[in-house]
């Protein structure tokens, strides 16, 4: 009876043991299972995944930029880079949040027709003149920011098609306003009534910088953004994906003149991303 006991203590021993260590196992195997596909509510979901973008910006001008010489620019376009990289988490199969932290550059170009005094120089050069004409302003709107965009995604399929929303905070590293007037016409009847051609700017040419006092622009850029792309495997661990995405302005880029204007972007981009498991 005592070998007999011992016997059945030892086996039950042994079985409680053999339980301790599978429980062990799968549980280290269930969180490691986790950790490394990504899934904060269980298993089945794609692995982390982090990456690169790079792209081209169209920019349009919103509202009106007022100038302290008089001139109102409206209707700026220009073109612009962005760049930046990001990590990319899915919840599962469907859904996943990200964030992106780049540098974009945003340019615009912008012209107004304004009536003002000129100074001129006559063909002889023998003295200047002023007088009030028509001129072309040409105005260039240069900011770069420091952006980052929390973001979620909804994919489709596995691959293929998805959408992505979020928010753009960008913050202003650098920016500049500056100025170029234009001769429209180059003959005007001076002071004395004379009819004079061929008049240029005291520089000789017809166009010349005019300085600008205040850029106006603000330090913190709010705005949403939407996108639709496409994911494409490109191989075992990485993913290519063409995006076009559109930066709504919330916040005002720059307040000029008492004028409040915004600069809204369409972005077409591609990233390249990788699996993180």
């Amino acid at each position: 009876m005592m070998k007999h006991e011992r016997r059945n203590r030892w086996s039950r021993g042994l079985a409680c043991s053999f339980a301790v260590a599978i429980t062990l196992v799968l549980s280290g195997t269930a969180n490691a299972q986790i950790l490394s596909r990504g899934d904060l509510f269980g298993p089945g979901a794609p692995p982390p995944m982090a990456g690169v973008e790079v792209g081209f910006g169209n920019h349009t001008e919103q509202g009106q930029i007022d100038c302290n010489c008089g001139a109102n620019f409206t209707g700026g376009t220009g073109t612009g880079l962005l760049g930046s990289i990001f990590f990319e988490l899915p919840l599962d199969y469907e859904w996943a949040i990200g964030l992106k932290g780049g540098i974009d550059f945003k340019n615009l170009s912008t012209s107004a027709t304004v009536y003002e005094n000129v100074v001129v120089l006559p063909p002889d050069q023998s003295q200047t003149d002023t007088f009030p004409m028509y001129v072309t302003r040409n105005g260039k709107v240069k900011a770069t920011y420091l952006n980052l965009a929390p973001y979620a995604q909804y994919q489709f399929f596995r691959m293929g098609p998805f959408l992505q929303a979020g928010i753009d905070v960008g913050f202003l590293l650098a920016s500049s306003l500056t100025q170029s007037r234009q001769l429209i016409t180059t003959s005007a009847t001076l002071s004395n009534g004379t009819t004079v051609d061929n008049l240029t700017f005291t520089n000789g040419t017809l166009s010349e910088d005019v300085p600008q006092t205040s850029t106006g622009f603000t330090g913190l850029r709010l705005g949403v953004l939407l996108s639709a792309g496409y994911n494409i495997q490109v191989s075992e661990r990485s993913v290519f994906a063409p995006l076009l995405t559109y930066d709504f302005p919330i916040t005002t880029s720059g307040n000029t003149g008492g004028s409040a204007w915004k600069i809204g972007s369409l972005y077409g981009s591609v990233e390249l991303k990788f699996k993180l498991d």
